[in-house]
């Protein structure tokens, strides 16, 4: 399954989250993204299931290594989009330019996020990780 757009929001939210505080919750990256809790923990599941971050019995989410380098893969790729943005009929806010440019990012196979990270560390690296600290 393709990350989506959505799928895309959460984890670099998750991903802007965790460089200034250690502890995450599904509440903070509710509040952050004006979302319900139920739509955080349905993205999680879905997010620790491609090895992205893990999530304690009692709830905190951290990020794997898996999941750092590609929210930094997808940041990369925005911003390149947002530099190079072509000019449209009508002037769009900063925020709509964001929306555009993750709506074109998430277009891009997963391959362009993860296939660097795969050739280097394996596919099944965060796997293991995960295995190793349940």
């Amino acid at each position: 399954m393709e990350l989506t757009s959505a799928h895309l929001r959460y984890l670099l939210a998750i991903y802007e989250v965790s460089r200034t505080h250690l502890d995450i919750s599904s509440r903070s990256i509710a509040e952050k993204l004006g979302v319900t809790k139920p739509s955080v923990v349905r993205i999680m599941n879905l997010l620790m299931e491609r090895g992205m971050i893990v999530k304690e019995h009692y709830g905190k989410i951290y990020m794997t290594d898996r999941g750092i380098w590609v929210a930094k893969q997808v940041h990369a790729e925005m911003e390149s989009i947002l530099e190079h943005f072509p000019p449209v009929s009508q002037p769009l806010t900063e925020e709509e330019k964001t929306a555009a440019a993750l709506a074109m990012t998430s277009a891009l196979p997963d391959r362009i996020f993860t296939g660097e990270y795969d050739r280097l560390f394996g596919a099944d690296a965060d796997r293991t990780e995960r295995e190793k600290n349940p």
